[in-house]
């Protein structure tokens, strides 16, 4: 294994269950030599993503969160969103998620809670979740490229199966079809009790970024409130969209000018 590769890993392994990583540990996980452990874990700490606690072993170091400023500062989602996802917990009531499509996962980048928030939602900033259950997720899902789509059923057929989705490749691509042709999904309690999620797609040209979500109790929503409510959506979702169109134009003008 590289050593960059490596390096990438080690990072990789932090998590809720193991916050302290040893260096013994990973010489066990990665199944190498203690000088090449020693080696990686003195250049990530250099550098400071990674810190060492004395007697315990190392956690993830401060340049994570100097990163995660500036995600949260310059981000070209976060920056297209806006104030969106505001007004849009301001109209609905409900917790606005905007998401974006990580790996096999789905990460939350923001949160805005409505005027519901005894309502329970899984979803957080920095917390991945998977791409198989909710609205938030399965709108994804939907639109993943066929390639990515057919690598995720080979890792995690079983688990998608066990989620309620077809446990055939072709009824998958069917289903998933059917919620790109009306072009938002509706689940109900699929990650958190008396919780209806709402969900478009953005994409980045034809690029797919993630989700915008509203997640509404359900002992609260009635006909209307589902129908403004998705509506809703769609139109920041929409916004969000045309602001990220408006990056692209800007970025090509510049090129055009700087060009020789």
């Amino acid at each position: 294994m590289a050593a960059t590769h490596r390096m990438l890993r080690i990072l990789g392994l932090f998590n809720l269950s193991r916050p302290v990583i040893t260096p013994e540990w990973l010489m066990k996980e990665l199944g190498v030599s203690r000088a090449s452990v020693y080696r990686d874990l003195g250049q990530l700490a250099a550098v400071g993503l990674l810190e060492r606690v004395t007697d315990r072993g190392y956690v993830l170091g401060p340049m994570v969160v100097e990163l995660d400023r500036q995600i949260r500062l310059a981000d070209p989602l976060l920056q297209a969103a806006d104030e969106l996802p505001g007004k849009l917990a301001e109209q609905t009531g409900g917790t606005v998620l905007l998401c974006r499509f990580h790996g096999s996962k789905v990460m939350c980048l923001h949160q805005v809670k409505g005027k519901n928030p005894a309502l329970s939602v899984s979803y957080e900033r920095g917390r991945a979740m998977p791409l198989y259950r909710g609205a938030t997720s399965k709108i994804i899902l939907a639109y993943l490229p066929q390639p990515q789509l057919k690598q995720l059923w080979a890792n995690e057929r079983k688990t998608l199966v066990a989620a309620g989705l077809p446990d055939d490749f072709t009824q998958l691509g069917k289903a998933l079809r059917a919620i790109r042709e009306v072009g938002h999904c509706i689940t109900e309690g699929e990650v958190d009790a008396d919780a209806v999620g709402f969900a478009v797609a953005l994409r980045d040209g034809e690029h797919l970024l993630g989700s915008l979500s509203v997640v509404m109790p359900a002992s609260a929503l009635t006909t209307p409130l589902r129908k403004t409510t998705l509506t809703r959506l769609q139109s920041a979702a929409g916004r969000i969209e045309g602001r990220l169109q408006d990056q692209r134009d800007k970025a090509r003008a510049t090129k055009k000018t700087e060009a020789p």
